[in-house]
């Protein structure tokens, strides 16, 4: 993922004002991880993943991450329920 790409998905997941945070506190980690991943510094892979699947849960549900911590029975998308 490159910083561009994770830049355009936070702004979609979180909104174009205070992203960066929102970001960093989504993934557990430190603000200054995320600013050096758009510094240069290669966007680790389970990064990548967490966020991609956020887009997709975002497409199929509209919930952004930490919304989705409330999901019930009735909102499991498997079929399973």
């Amino acid at each position: 993922m490159t910083p561009e790409v994770l830049r355009q998905a936070a702004i979609t997941l979180f909104g174009e004002r205070g992203w960066m945070s929102r970001l960093s506190e989504a993934l557990g980690v430190d603000r200054s991880s995320v600013s050096r991943w758009f510094a240069g510094l290669p966007v680790p892979g389970p990064v990548a993943a967490a966020v991609e699947a956020w887009l997709v849960i975002y497409k199929l549900t509209g919930r952004r991450p930490g919304e989705f911590d409330e999901l019930s029975p009735a909102d499991d998308l498997s079929g399973d329920a």
